[in-house]
C-alpha cells in the first residue's frame, strides 16, 4: 500500500546515513516489504522486475540484504502509525467533545472535515525540515490551528485531546 510504502521510506531514510548511491537499492527494498505485507503472492512483481523498472542496478540478492537490513533496523515490526492515522483518532476524540464544539464549527460532516485536514499533514511531511517532528505532533498542531481559527472553545477542546492523548501541556 502507498502508505506502508511511505511509512518504511521515511523510517528507514532518515534513521540511517543514506548514501546516495544506495537510495534506489532502499527504495526497491521498501517497495517489495510494502507489497510482500500488502498484495496477494500472484500479484507481487519479482525483485528483478521491480529493480529493473526502479532503475537499480543492484542484484536481486543485494536487494534482498537490503530488505533484511530495513526488518533488522525496524525490529520486524512494519507498521507505523502515520500522520494520517492520528488525524483519524484525534479528529475522532476532538468530535467526540461534540456539543460545545458544534456551535462554532461549520456544517460539514466528519469525513469531509478530515478530507480538509488531509491537505496538511501532507504538505508537513513533504517539507523536510518537518520531517524531524512525530506524525502525532504535527497532527496535534494542525488540528490546534484549525479550531482555533474556527471556534471559541478551542482550548478547552485541545486541552481535553492532549489528556487523552496523554501529551503534558
Amino acid at each position: 500500500s502507498p502508505r506502508l510504502l511511505s511509512s518504511l521510506l521515511n523510517v528507514f531514510f532518515f534513521s540511517l546515513q543514506a548514501q546516495l548511491k544506495s537510495l534506489q537499492c532502499r527504495a526497491i527494498s521498501c517497495l517489495v516489504l510494502a507489497a510482500e505485507t500488502n498484495e496477494e503472492d500472484e500479484v507481487i512483481p519479482s525483485v528483478k522486475m521491480l529493480a529493473a523498472q526502479g532503475g537499480c542496478k543492484r542484484p536481486p540478492a543485494q536487494i534482498l540484504r537490503m530488505e533484511r537490513v530495513i526488518l533488522d533496523k525496524l525490529h520486524w515490526d512494519l507498521y507505523t502509525a502515520t500522520p494520517m492515522d492520528f488525524l483519524n483518532i484525534f479528529h475522532a476524540m476532538v468530535m467526540s467533545n461534540g456539543p460545545q464544539l458544534r456551535p462554532g464549527l461549520p456544517q460539514r460532516n466528519p469525513s469531509r472535515q478530515v478530507a480538509f485536514l488531509t491537505k496538511q499533514p501532507q504538505h508537513c511531511m513533504a517539507c523536510h525540515q518537518l520531517v524531524q517532528f512525530k506524525g502525532s505532533t504535527l497532527v496535534l498542531v494542525i488540528i490546534t490551528l484549525e479550531l482555533e481559527r474556527l471556534t471559541p472553545a478551542w482550548f478547552p477542546a485541545i486541552t481535553d485531546l492532549l489528556k487523552k492523548a496523554q501529551v503534558g501541556i
